[in-house]
């Protein structure tokens, strides 16, 4: 009978699994399982630089091939690194392995704090929806097979596995049921959980609809998780109902389709604004209602919506907002559902709903050409929306996968970017809104070895992982990425000018060439100026074979418009002292006149509503 060490049961166990890509740090406990993992064909071992890095690339991974993925990292507090990436995959409802080793003996409270030994899957519980301590080898084959399924119940999310890391070390000639003893991997792919919504909540929600005046679709992560997109744009175009994202759902619906409001959330602009204030009826699919959403709640959305909420998940339904009607089940199934209840009754959509989709519209249009005007004028600096858009025509024309990292870059990309599918465009803004781009885009490229990714991301954000640029390079991955360097934090500089007379407190970055730190690790790169510069860069950086970067020096004065219905919902409440706020304004007044009639224009139109040509227009 055959001798294993338990680091090859627990690489079996992996296998067994279908879990093909493992992404790790390299540690001195872990490289038995490491050897033990190489030496199993179609297997795929990563190291990263950081554990938190790891678990962002197994994440980014997952969402764009659709497989499972697993990060594994050691003991002693190194699996807490991993948490930032694993509450990620929590908000967006990915089917995340997360496994870490632990020490043999349990941590008993009673005997004081051991920092060596606590209980992880007690830590990991919030943002996991299932949790196990394996303390026997016999017990790996199956632990891991149920983390697998548990990762895409009805509550699908990331899993957490704690390996106590004395079992690597001992050996096991018992044949263990459930084991592979030898073969390539299965790489397994996810499958979605097709949960049928209850028919009377369904009859409820289809009759709310059709009495609606003005209704909305509003497209979250959830639809993505559930490979519902199209079914929702051929909703939206049987029925005539706009439709638009929350930043988690960004690409759900395409930003350039003819019944969508635009980018996703805020960046939407008044579109977005008087859909939230004048709709009747939201239909809310797979959606959380984050800040970045407005919670759903007033000052920014009407206190009248009346809510359909589909959810797969019941602690998501009902969160901040009331719904009216709840609907438990599969976004894709219930949607399906909801449109064969349509159909038999030969409902057809009343001419209302034609002007209301038309308004919007209209405001989307007049939205477009304002931005573009605006980013397109003649600054002394390169403009971050004149950047977003050539940037923007590159992913269009080669078809790229694009990634967006940091505060404001996001915002500008989502509002001067184009219409992305929903496995083309990924945004880490979970817990890892900031910095979550370089890794991601590293799980991504792995994904889709036949696409070249786009990483565009802020200065700020690019610094917190940036020693993942040697992963990159070692790797040879086709990404090329794109810094918007502005020498600021400059979504907190905002309201520092706006409100605390320009007191900056730790927002101004030094003039970093991220170019010359680029090239230090063995990349393509180049430092731009101009909006002219940035196509003829890009070409240099594919003809370069590997990866590269371009460090694009921008205009910290910008800000994007739609950043001050952020702060309306991250302001609510506060004691605003206008003196100081009047101060605010005339010390910066060096933005130019331009710059704050661009943003008193967004004041009008998005934040106050008073649009009176688009409704003649309509």
């Amino acid at each position: 009978m055959k001798t294993l060490s338990g680091s090859q049961v627990l690489a079996r166990s992996i296998a067994g699994a279908g879990i093909g890509f493992v992404f790790t740090v390299a540690a001195p406990r872990l490289q038995p399982v490491v050897e033990s993992l190489t030496s199993i064909d179609g297997m795929t071992v990563i190291h990263a630089r950081d554990e938190t890095a790891a678990a962002m690339m197994a994440d980014g991974y997952i969402r764009r091939s659709g497989r499972f993925a697993a990060v594994l990292t050691e003991c002693h507090g190194r699996s807490l690194c991993q948490i930032a990436g694993v509450t990620n995959a929590w908000a967006d409802k990915i089917p995340l392995i997360s496994i870490s080793l632990c020490e043999d003996q349990r941590p008993d409270a009673n005997k004081g704090v051991n920092r060596w030994a606590y209980d992880a899957n007690r830590v990991f519980e919030p943002v996991t929806v299932w949790r196990k301590r394996v303390s026997s080898l016999a017990d790996a084959p199956k632990a891991f097979q149920d983390a697998v399924t548990y990762s895409q119940g009805s509550r699908r999310g990331p899993v957490h596995l704690d390996i106590e890391a004395g079992l690597l070390e001992r050996e096991i000639e018992d044949e263990i049921p459930g084991l592979p003893l030898e073969g390539p991997v299965a790489s397994r792919k996810l499958r979605h959980l097709r949960t049928e919504g209850a028919e009377r909540a369904l009859a409820q929600a289809v009759k709310l609809l059709q009495t609606a005046r003005k209704p909305l679709i509003m497209a979250g992560g959830g639809v993505k998780a559930s490979g519902a997109s199209l079914d929702v744009v051929q909703f939206m175009e049987r029925y005539g109902v706009p439709g638009c994202t929350s930043m988690a759902g960004i690409g759900a619906i395409p930003a350039d389709h003819a019944y969508c409001l635009g980018g996703p959330s805020y960046t939407a602009g008044e579109a977005f604004h008087a859909a939230i204030k004048q709709a009747d009826v939201v239909l809310a699919l797979g959606c959380s209602f984050s800040g970045l959403e407005g919670f759903g709640l007033p000052p920014l959305w009407s206190q009248k919506i009346k809510f359909i909420h589909v959810d797969n998940n019941p602690n998501q339904i009902g969160l901040n907002i009331s719904p009216e009607i709840p609907v438990l089940g599969d976004v894709k199934t219930v949607l399906a559902q909801m449109a064969d209840m349509l159909e038999a009754s030969s409902f057809a959509a009343p001419d209302e709903w034609t002007n209301w989709r038309l308004f919007l519209s209209n405001l989307k249009r007049g939205r477009k050409t304002r931005l573009h005007n605006f980013a397109g004028r003649p600054w002394g600096a390169l403009h971050q929306g004149l950047l977003a858009l050539e940037m923007g025509k590159i992913v269009e024309k080669e078809n790229l996968v694009m990634v967006i990292d940091g505060g404001n870059t996001p915002l500008y990309a989502a509002m001067y970017g184009p219409g992305m599918s929903p496995r083309q465009t990924f945004f880490p803004f979970g817990m890892a809104a900031l910095g979550g781009g370089l890794p991601y885009a590293i799980g991504v490229a792995l994904a889709a070895p036949e696409k070249r990714v786009m990483l565009i991301t802020g200065d700020g954000s690019c610094l917190y992982a940036v020693s993942e640029l040697e992963t990159i390079k070692r790797l040879n991955l086709p990404i090329t990425i794109v810094v918007n360097n502005d020498s600021s934090w400059n979504m907190i500089k905002a309201l520092q000018d706006s409100l605390f007379e320009c007191n900056y407190v730790g927002t101004c970055l030094p003039d970093i060439d991220y170019a010359k730190i680029a090239a230090g690790f063995g990349l393509h790169s180049e430092r731009v100026k101009s909006a002219d510069q940035l196509a003829p860069a890009y070409e240099r950086a594919v003809q370069s074979g590997g990866p590269a970067l371009i460090d694009c020096v921008t205009d910290c004065k910008n800000l994007p418009d739609s950043l001050l219905s952020f702060a309306m919902v991250e302001f609510e409440g506060a004691q605003i002292n206008p003196v100081k706020l009047v101060k605010s304004l005339w010390k910066g007044r060096d933005m130019g006149l331009s710059r704050a009639l661009h943003q008193a224009s967004y004041v009008r139109k998005a934040l106050v509503g008073f649009n009176p040509m688009a409704k003649r227009r309509v």
